[in-house]
């Protein structure tokens, strides 16, 4: 069944490159098409199999690749979000170098993820095998659409479990779910206080200190980052 599902795969992907060049597709490298197709300074975006890609041309010669999905809230790109050598996510206004990746402003905490490319006979090559799900992590906490805006969600970590709260749209911050008072759990949070019920002591969504309550220390804080979609222990 494996092997059934890696030959279909396979197909697809050789299938897409003829689509797109009238030419086949090789293993993970996949023909996008002459380079003639793309203007200097312009973009194109290119669906193969399961990936979308967004190719930026730098100069006669020069072609960036790139996973064209911004990575703090996985919104799409198109060629329409590139203009004057950046790239700029629809969703959070994250900005990028097109002919790097790199971040130059907005909310996001990492850069685009890049396509290898290369040119063979006037011929653009996009190597999908270069492209490599993140490897499971200790500090991976949680998909950060699942975090309410104005509250929080109660999570399982390496550091034990942690409430996640995201006081305004795009601002995660991480506590020790274990209320300082006498060992409980919290129980919810809202944009300005995490809540315990067992004596109702209440903390701060911003640095975890005591708000009301008989509890007199601070929760301890975590610091978190958000890639692709997900989030992690900074």
């Amino acid at each position: 069944m494996a092997i059934q599902r890696r030959s279909l795969l396979g197909g697809a992907i050789a299938l897409a490159g003829f689509m797109f060049a009238g030419a086949p597709a090789f293993g993970s490298e996949v023909n996008l098409g002459r380079i003639t197709q793309i203007k200097n300074g312009t973009a194109k975006l290119f669906s193969v199999a399961s990936s979308r890609v967004l190719v930026f041309r730098r100069s006669a010669k020069k072609f960036s690749g790139f996973i064209a999905s911004c990575p703090r809230d996985d919104t799409k790109l198109t060629a329409a979000n590139v203009s004057g050598g950046r790239i700029t996510c629809p969703g959070d206004s994250s900005v990028f170098n097109a002919a790097t990746g790199a971040r130059i402003s907005g909310p996001a905490t990492s850069g685009l993820e890049k396509v290898n490319l290369k040119i063979t006979n006037g011929f653009l090559i996009a190597n999908l095998g270069a492209i490599a799900a993140p490897a499971p992590s200790a500090s991976q906490l949680v998909e950060s659409s699942k975090v309410p805006v104005g509250g929080g969600l109660k999570v399982s970590s390496s550091a034990g479990v942690l409430m996640i709260v995201q006081p305004t749209r795009g601002n995660f911050s991480a506590f020790s779910a274990i209320c300082t008072h006498a060992g409980c759990e919290v129980s919810s949070a809202t944009a300005a206080a995490i809540i315990c019920t067992c004596h109702d002591s209440e903390f701060s969504t911003s640095n975890g200190a005591r708000l009301a309550g008989p509890a007199s220390m601070p929760l301890k804080k975590y610091s978190v980052v958000e890639r692709s979609g997900m989030l992690f222990l900074g």
